[in-house]
This record gives structure tokens, sequence and C-alpha cells, in this order.
């Protein structure tokens, strides 16, 4: 006697097992009452139920931005859709392979406007603005299409999220076919590209490579490529750790700056290099190498002199292996010079620079440190030693507040190393309640709470800006927070110097369970003016050659 055809939800759970996703972020609800009936059993994959959807899609963020493999989370259509919302736009532009399992209204009544629960307008034509794909399925005829679709997007290409909606009235559909393993597919280097860019490298006189995410698996091509060349190394925010921050040739992007104007060449590698080519402009004498997996950000800004569609690590080996070392003398002593001279430029930025020290001191080398928009996470960007990339986590382009605490949840719950998560007194509760979550599912996630009572960074810009009595909806008043950890069954510490933060975070970091470390601040100098530097070559954003 056949077998039945397997169900839709039976279909979902197969994709989610097919792509060694044992873990599933999630928040329950009618729409997908049938999707969870199927998951209870399966065995191999855990429900982690979170307190809200935007915790859900962090804690998922987290775990594929710490593993580089995808993580799953599910959540009811339209509020619950639109709660994760922000996550995944953090998931986005934080390039994450994050599968986002959306239920969706009954079939036959979407787009006539009846007000059923939960009912969007359009609910797919959001996803389509926070993803890199949305797959809707409407009849169980396409469903084994469009799942096998979506897992294998996840996979493939840009590391974006990707969102599958499943109308409540089909997971109990069958559906002919089954769910094959997903295979990653990438465009081979191709070696015109190559040779053309080889030429450029041996002409170059004074290159700078940029790196970005899409770097993180060429960590050691990248350094045989800028040892070879003798080539200095960047980045702005998401390639942290690509190079280490104590190899020779990195330099942190205040000192990139400062060599802008003579650079001949730039190698963009996994990077999108807006920082420099908007903030920093660029002319006729600057060639560009785009080294990147998504196609449109080969040529973006309209003035790339060589484009490489593929791999970091395939592209900077054939790099590698086409180019002559160069004659060029050694720029370590320069770049010290450089080093040096920011580090002293930057003395000033107290208490940032001691306490990034002290979570430095305190967090192994294995850890892994996420930023919130807080105080301490910009000054990271600038003195924390990042030793190894996936080690600084952070949302990117979204800059997204409120999102620290859960995310080193999510990274803590799918790491076998410590995750120490960063974030201010006002970012803290956007997400705090997801403590809860941590304790019922016994994850070892550590969060530093930096508390000075206001938006620190607002606040300072009004200041700045407008006069000190000007100052608006920037002050907090906060509970306690010590209370408030201990009131969820977290640890929680207090200290109000670097030293006692190095030494309480490293008794959180041993201390078995959720733990939090609540640490006093004032007002913080500003950092930004290491950041935002001004234009020092001609062009404007948008101008071809």
């Amino acid at each position: 006697m056949a077998s039945s055809p397997p169900n839709i939800a039976q279909l979902v759970v197969d994709g989610l097992r097919s792509s060694k996703i044992d873990t599933l972020f999630c928040l329950p609800g009618v729409q997908n009452d049938d999707f969870f009936n199927v998951l209870f059993d399966a065995h191999d994959i855990t429900p982690i139920v979170t307190r809200h959807e935007q915790g859900a899609a962090y804690m998922a963020l987290g775990a594929a931005q710490v593993t580089g493999r995808p993580a799953a989370m599910c959540v009811v259509p339209g509020p619950g859709m639109l709660n994760a919302g922000g996550a995944l736009t953090s998931a986005y532009w934080a390039y994450a392979r994050v599968f986002a399992l959306v239920g969706q209204i009954p079939v036959p009544m979407q787009g006539k406007g009846f007000g059923v629960l939960h009912e969007l307008a359009d609910q797919t034509a959001v996803l389509r603005q926070v993803t890199k794909e949305a797959f809707a399925i409407t009849d169980p005829v396409d469903a084994t299409r469009l799942i096998q679709g979506a897992f294998d997007a996840v996979h493939s290409g840009v590391p974006r999220p990707v969102s599958l909606e499943v109308p409540a009235n089909l997971w109990t559909q069958p559906a002919d076919g089954h769910i094959t393993t997903p295979e990653a597919q990438t465009a081979p280097v191709d070696p015109d590209a190559v040779e053309r860019a080889t030429a450029l490298l041996a002409k170059a006189e004074r290159p700078l490579i940029v790196v970005g995410s899409g770097a993180y698996g060429a960590s050691a091509s990248i350094i045989e490529l800028a040892e070879k060349m003798q080539i200095p190394v960047t980045t702005r925010r998401q390639g942290h750790g690509v190079v280490p921050t104590g190899h020779p040739l990195f330099v942190p992007i205040t000192v990139a700056h400062e060599m802008w104007p003579d650079v001949d060449l730039v190698i963009g590698i996994g990077s999108r290099i807006e920082w420099p080519l908007l903030q920093w402009g660029y002319d006729a004498d600057l060639d560009l190498i785009q080294i990147n997996i998504d196609p449109e950000e080969i040529d973006r800004h309209g003035i790339t002199t060589v484009g490489i569609l593929a791999d970091a690590d395939e592209a900077c080996r054939a790099l590698i292996d086409a180019t002559e070392p160069t004659t060029r003398p050694s720029i370590a002593a320069d770049l010290a010079g450089r080093r040096a001279a920011f580090n002293e430029a930057t003395a000033h930025l107290e208490p940032q620079r001691s306490y990034t020290a002290a979570i430095r001191d305190a967090v192994p080398d294995d850890g892994a440190l996420v930023e919130d928009v807080t105080q301490i996470g910009f000054a990271a960007h600038l003195f924390y030693d990042h030793l190894a990339p996936r080690k600084f986590l952070t949302t990117g382009a979204a800059g997204t507040l409120g999102s620290g605490t859960a995310v080193a949840i999510g990274a803590a719950q799918a790491s076998d190393s410590p995750v120490v998560g960063i974030v201010g007194d006002g970012g803290f509760l956007f997400t705090a309640t997801e403590l809860a979550t941590a304790v019922q599912h016994d994850i070892n996630c550590n969060i530093v709470v930096f508390n000075d009572n206001a938006f620190g960074n607002v606040k300072r810009i009004q200041k700045t800006r407008f006069g000190a009595d000007r100052t608006i909806a920037s002050d907090l008043k906060n509970p306690d927070l010590q209370a408030f950890a201990t009131s969820f069954g977290v640890r929680p510490w207090k200290t109000d110097t670097p030293e006692g933060l190095r030494d309480t975070l490293r008794e959180a970091i041993d201390h078995e369970g959720p733990s939090l470390v609540e640490v006093s601040v004032d007002e913080m100098p500003d950092p930004w003016p290491f950041f935002r530097r001004p234009r020092v070559r001609s062009k404007e954003p948008g101008v071809r050659r």
C-alpha cells in the first residue's frame, strides 16, 4: 500500500532538517497551530519560545551571525510579522542567513479586506522589503517547489534573510514530492577579471584593502595577499577580525582616512565600501577592484575598474596565484607610526578606551562580543582588539537600537563559546524581557548594561548642536536593574569602574546561567570625529567617471 504524501507542515520540517537547522526561535499562534503540531514530533528540532516576535527574529540573527549558517524563526502573520520586521531589516543589513517562517491568513480571505485576525493588505510586499527573497504558498500544487526554493535561497548567494509564508488553511494539505538537501551556489572566478585585477595590483603604488562581512571566510587568503603585496587593510563596521587588529598591516578606519588622498587602488573584499566612497570621495586617479558575491555591489557606485563576482576566498586565492610579490619595501613601520599617532589622538576618549580594554581582558579569545547602539559599542569599532571573524556581531547599516540583548541570547544559544552583549540603558529595555527566554532555556548569555540614565549619544549630540540647555526627550527614568534581573532569575553584578567591569565580567562569564552586569557611567566624550571624516577627494556620490 502506497504511503500518503506529506503535508505542507511536514515538508517545512523536512526543510529545516535538511538544512541542518536544529533550533527554531518562535512565538506560536493560531495561524501556525498545525505546523507546531507536526513540530511536536520532530525531536531533533528544538523550539525556543520567545516573549516577543522581535526577540525570535533577533535571536535567529545572532545565531546566524555567530555560526555563519542559516538560523530559523517562526511567527504569526500581521502584527507578529511586523513585530519581527525590525529584526529582519537588521538581518538584511547584517548579512545573516535567517529563514523566516511566517504564517498567513487563509487563502480565500486574502486581499478581501474582511478584517480577519492578523490580516495585512499585502504581507508579502512588506516581506520583500526586508528579505532578499519572499516565497508565499497559495496552492498545494506549488508548495514543494516553493519550500525547496526558500531553503535553497537561504543557503545560496548573498547571506540575507529569506521568508516563506504559509496560509493557515494549507498547513495540513498534502503536497507531492520531497525536500532535498540545499546546496549553496556560488559563481566561478572569472580568469579574465583576475588577469585585469592582477595588472592593477602590479602597477599600484599605494593600494588599500577594505574588508566587510563577505570576507569572513577569507581571513587566511586576505592576510596572505596583503603580506605578499604589502597592502594595508581596514574596515568600518562588519569586517572586524578578518585581519586581526594586532596584525602589522591592519589600520583603524581613521588612519585609512588619513591615507585616502594618496591611495591609487582600493580592493573591496566582501564590502559595500560605501563609507569611504560616499564620505571621503573619489576621483579619476582611484582604481577600484570590487570582489563580492552580490552582483549589485560589483559596480553600485559606477566607478569599478575591475569587478570579480565570486566567493572572497576563491577570488583572493586566484589573485595570490596570479601575482608576483611586490618589490615595494615593507610598510609595517609606517603603519605602526600611524597607529601610534591614532592612539595618541584618541587618548582623551575615556572611559571608553578603558572599558573596551576591560571587556577584552575579560572575554576569552574565542568569545563573541555583540554590540548594541551604545557608547561602548561605538568605541569597540575603534579600540577593541578584534582577533577573528564572527566574534563581533553588529546590525551593520541598520544600526538597530535595542537589538543587542536578544541577538546576544541567540548567539549564545548557537555558540559553544562565551557571548557578551554590550548595551546601553536605553536600548536594553527594548528586548530585556527576553531574559526570561534565556532563563527558561538555560542559555548562558552575558549582558553588560552601561547605565547613564539617558539616550547618551542623542543627549550629547543635542548639547553639541543646540546648546547644553536644549536637550529634549533624551533623559530616562530606569527601573532598578539589579532587582529587574533578579526577578527573572538572572544573576546580577554592579560596578562603576573599568577595573570593576573586568573582574565582574570574568565572574559573570564563569557563572552558569544568564548574567547581567550593570555599569554606572557618566556622559562620555564624543568619538564621532574619528568616524565622520571630511571629504578628501573631489567626486560627489553618484558622479560617474
